[in-house]
């Protein structure tokens, strides 16, 4: 759904109809502030301004990208019943969280420097 919404809003038109629940309820900026309409200029292949939009924007995009496919191999493993699903379920939860961590720490670097 990520990637639809991305695909049908347009950072260049501010079209998006989600606002900003945080910076409409304290006025503040987060760091999570620009993020849909990087990700509608990263579908539209404009990183140099997606990076503007957000610098967070391209890491976080390519968690949901490869989790989306991620899912698919899991799924397909799952029904050809290729490894024993306790042992994928590890494997999966483990790279989950290894990506997770990895794609998100400039988001949890900010949310930890606002709370610290």
């Amino acid at each position: 759904m990520i990637f639809i919404y991305s695909g049908l809003f347009s950072a260049e038109k501010d079209n998006h109809p989600i606002p900003s629940f945080y910076e409409e309820l304290t006025g503040e900026t987060s760091a999570s502030s620009g993020l849909s309409r990087s990700f509608s200029e990263i579908v539209r292949g404009r990183f140099d301004s997606a990076r503007e939009y957000n610098p967070n924007g391209i890491p976080v995009f390519l968690f949901f990208f490869i989790q989306f496919f991620q899912r698919l191999f899991v799924s397909i493993i799952l029904h050809r019943k290729i490894i024993a699903v306790n042992r994928l379920t590890l494997m999966d939860t483990v790279t989950s969280i290894i990506m997770f961590l990895y794609c998100f720490r400039g988001l949890i670097r900010a949310l930890t420097e606002n709370f610290l």
